[in-house]
């Protein structure tokens, strides 16, 4: 917060790039100004800046000025409480709406109250839903903006990161989340991050990036460095619709998850074999068979192409000891290495509903079949909730931890199964980040699809 003119400078020096670009939307980061982190209550009032509303006025200014919409993350000072807020301008600076961050993530509990509201808002160029930083990681509150009609997202954030190795850059948001979020609800995503470094050991990781509605990255800024990058985009109301009402019920509900208890799971080395590979592995001296008799893994997951496939594959997993997990008839729920795992298939497979409804059940791992085929939805799947993901499909077969990261990848031409220990009590973890469980700060009663 001591360099409060000097962000204000460089946010001017922004959105006059922005104009001369003819830029029609200019979104800007996550506390944009005077800072993220701000210490305390008590130092951000006694800080010299200018206050939240101050800072959107001015803002409104250069809005009307450029003839632009601007989007812009700012610390909102109203009832007593702060709130990590965003506030949409239109073109002739007027406020449209403003939304506040509804799960707060670490370091924002210490100075921010959780917003209570999620909506988007219309505009001229289209319906805008806003949503900041560590919202996307949860999939109801895209769905909430979604099902009122968004048509294009609008996210500040301040992305940090997650590496302690000098020049390298993670988090999952732009590893593989935004892409994910994008394509599953149809809606194209304009997020602005920032770069460098806030406090001595934390920074952030930039690469801010614009991506349409099927997920395809069109801009993205460099990891380090002020930029202002621009594309052409067209707004689009999602088709996303919930799969099964039943299901959905249960995100509605305030109803408390069942959370298995780390101790009562055990460790299982698992196997994944594609779709596309079974008679290998029926095969008596089959290339894949040779690494079971190897390997020994307590489960293997895989789909037969028929049934007297499946017949010999069970056989043939029974033979070895090996427990052989194929695609059932319906999603279920099956007991797994001291806990449970939630099978998924058909409709239930196609959106997070299904499983997110089954880990609030207690499920500590995910297993597909066939949907969803998009690795960084699957990847989401996992990061979402905190469990393991399964995925079996005519392409590849995957393990996916807890965080997202791919355990294990095997693809249709490998003759080599995708073998790991799957250390389930982690799944029993849902905090993120110090004071961040992911189920603990769900707030159903905001959740509208």
């Amino acid at each position: 917060m001591s360099e409060a003119d000097q962000t204000l400078a460089s946010l001017g020096i922004a959105i006059e790039e922005a104009h001369r670009n003819q830029v029609d939307l200019l979104v800007l980061p996550e506390c944009a100004y005077p800072a993220y982190l701000l210490g305390s209550v008590e130092s951000y009032r006694a800080g010299k800046h200018m206050p939240g509303e101050a800072y959107v006025r001015w803002l409104a200014k250069r809005a009307a000025d450029c003839r632009m919409h601007i989007v812009s993350g700012f610390v909102d000072d109203h009832g007593g409480k702060l709130y990590n807020a965003a506030v949409l301008l239109d073109d002739h600076g007027r406020e449209i709406g403003r939304t506040r961050k509804t799960f707060l993530w670490d370091l924002d509990h210490s100075w921010y109250a959780p917003g209570d509201r999620i909506r988007a808002f219309d505009s001229r160029l289209g319906r805008i839903g806003l949503l900041i930083c560590a919202d996307a990681r949860l999939p109801e509150l895209l769905a909430t903006l979604a099902a009122d009609g968004a048509e294009l997202l609008a996210m500040p954030t301040c992305w940090v990161n997650g590496s302690r190795q000098p020049g390298e850059f993670r988090n999952p948001q732009v590893d593989f989340l935004i892409e994910a979020r994008a394509r599953e609800f149809g809606l194209p995503m304009v997020c602005a991050d920032k770069s460098g470094v806030e406090l001595a050991d934390f920074g952030y990781v930039g690469q801010s990036r614009i991506v349409r509605a099927d997920g395809t990255l069109v801009a993205e800024a460099p990891p380090s460095g002020e930029a202002v990058i621009s594309a052409r985009i067209t707004p689009a109301r999602s088709t996303w619709r919930a799969d099964q009402e039943q299901h959905t019920a249960r995100l509605l509900s305030e109803a408390p998850p069942i959370r298995p208890r780390a101790a009562d799971l055990v460790p299982l080395q698992a196997a994944a074999v594609p779709a596309g590979a079974p008679p290998q592995i029926i095969e008596i001296d089959g290339p894949l068979l040779h690494h079971f008799r190897e390997r020994k893994p307590d489960l293997l997951v895989t789909q037969a192409a028929n049934l007297d496939d499946a017949r010999r594959l069970r056989q043939r997993a029974a033979d070895l000891g090996i427990r052989l997990l194929l695609p059932p008839q319906e999603c279920e729920m099956i007991d797994l290495a001291g806990g449970r795992a939630a099978c998924v298939v058909g409709p239930g497979a196609r959106s997070f509903v299904t499983p997110r409804k089954m880990v609030l059940d207690g499920a500590a791992m995910l297993v597909f079949w066939e949907q969803p085929s998009n690795l960084p939805i699957l990847r989401a799947r996992a990061l979402e909730n905190r469990v393991f993901v399964i995925a079996v499909n005519d392409s590849f077969a995957a393990v996916i931890g807890p965080d997202g990261a791919i355990l294990s990848y095997t693809s249709v031409e490998s003759p080599i199964p995708a073998f790991t220990i799957i250390s389930l009590g982690e799944a029993a973890d849902k905090e993120v980040a110090p004071r961040t469980d992911l189920l603990a700060e769900r707030q159903p009663a905001t959740y509208r699809f």
